[in-house]
């Protein structure tokens, strides 16, 4: 299985040459110039891997990581920046960088700490977690006979699965069902039918 990961870098060609450089280590790579496009990339991917830029567009990159802590506090945050002195690696640290490195890395480096940090976020995952197969529809525990699910529910699992703390409200739900599925009914019964 390829591991995801989330460029965040305002320099386009530095953006897409570590994007070929992650991909061709393996990685499914996501790429996002400021907050807003990153916030997109983990509403529909699995990411749990980012290499973070500090000096962004609008939010800076500390707030960034600061922001995800507390959303999305399992995954792992690379910090790549031109910033060197200690003041900001320490500022890096405390906003909740798992690493921090100074551009221009050497690449066998970064893709060393990647697969590093991936190993421990990835290791963290409970073994009896489950998937979603969202392709086929389908719910998988280890050594367990798969679940078919329908479209509904399928669709129903995968916002939780990738919303913040895994919560969405029950108004929420109905919204998105409501969207992504508009001939169905959107109320309350039938989202608990559901569910």
């Amino acid at each position: 299985m390829r591991h995801e990961l989330v460029l965040v870098e305002d320099d386009a060609s530095l953006r897409e040459e570590l994007a070929y450089l992650f991909e061709d280590a393996g990685y499914t790579v996501h790429q996002a110039l400021n907050l807003d496009g990153l916030l997109d990339v983990l509403r529909l991917h699995p990411v749990r891997i980012l290499i973070l830029d500090l000096n962004l567009p609008g939010v800076s990159g500390y707030e960034i990581a600061q922001q995800l802590r507390e959303t999305h506090p399992g995954i792992g945050i690379i910090m790549l920046t031109a910033r060197s002195r200690t003041e900001d690696r320490v500022k890096g640290y405390g906003a909740g960088a798992d690493i921090y490195l100074t551009k221009p890395a050497d690449p066998l480096e970064l893709t060393a700490a990647v697969a590093s940090l991936s190993r421990r976020v990835l290791g963290e995952r409970n073994t009896h977690d489950l998937s979603l197969d969202c392709l086929q529809g389908m719910l998988r525990a280890p050594d367990q006979p798969a679940v078919e699910l329908t479209p509904a529910e399928t669709f129903i699992l995968r916002a939780l699965a990738l919303a913040p703390d895994a919560t969405l409200d029950s108004g929420e739900l109905m919204d998105l069902l409501a969207e992504q599925f508009p001939d169905r009914s959107a109320h309350r019964p039938s989202l608990e039918n559901i569910i």
